[in-house]
């Protein structure tokens, strides 16, 4: 089997699959997500308040809430990784082809530039997330081997993207690399702590609504 062979599989049949297994997976982790906030506390579900949902939401987005406030190069670091990682997964223009060709749907890219520099600026965030969970004894101490898979596994998608845009080895190795890394992280996703990719709307909507009815605040 050549990589041309094993790039066509990963980029075809197994990105559907990934695709499909993170759908799948998504909506069951929020079902099962929503069964279990209904059965600790049946009252927090009644009366759901979307108004106060949102605002809790936008809360933590844009960000003004405590644990922002309170770590503000966490939450530098902790935007730029997960913006970045979005903006180069789903608006970069490689990627917003491969959609047209295989679906016929397409929206707005990104200059490669800046695709470039949003990479860079996810790698470096990456960087200090590694060297916090090496060099403060608190957080190394929490710090589990699922933890570190869950960072490799958001970070070779990148890493091998970048060296293949690059050519700065071989690009038929990297550039299948890259495709089969994004499958791994999508299968991966449901089934991890990657699942807050999802779950955070959730969680945020069902706390902040039911803060309001306690007329608590958005937090």
């Amino acid at each position: 089997m050549t990589l041309l062979s094993v790039y066509d599989f990963a980029a075809g049949p197994l990105f559907a699959i990934a695709l499909s297994v993170f759908l799948l997976g998504s909506a069951y982790r929020v079902l099962r997500f929503i069964l279990l906030a209904k059965k600790a506390d049946p009252a927090a579900l009644k009366g759901f308040r979307p108004a106060w949902a949102l605002k809790s939401i936008l809360h933590w987005l844009i960000p003004a809430n405590i644990t922002a406030r309170a770590n503000p190069l966490m939450t530098v670091a902790g935007f730029a990784f997960h913006l970045a990682f979005f903006a180069v997964a789903l608006l970069l223009s490689a990627h917003v082809v491969l959609w047209d060709l295989a679906w016929n749907v397409s929206w707005p890219t990104l200059p490669d530039a800046a695709a470039d520099w949003l990479t860079y600026l996810f790698l470096a965030s990456a960087a200090f997330f590694i060297w916090r969970r090496l060099a403060l004894a608190h957080v190394r101490a929490l710090t589990t081997p699922s933890d570190w898979l869950v960072l490799a596994l958001t970070l070779a998608p990148m890493l091998t993207g970048l060296i293949a845009n690059r050519q700065w080895g071989d690009y038929d190795l990297f550039i299948t690399a890259h495709v089969l890394s994004a499958n791994l992280l999508l299968i991966a996703a449901p089934c991890t702590k990657l699942s807050h990719v999802v779950l955070f709307f959730v969680s945020r909507a069902v706390t902040g609504s039911d803060f309001g009815k306690r007329s608590v605040g958005a937090w």
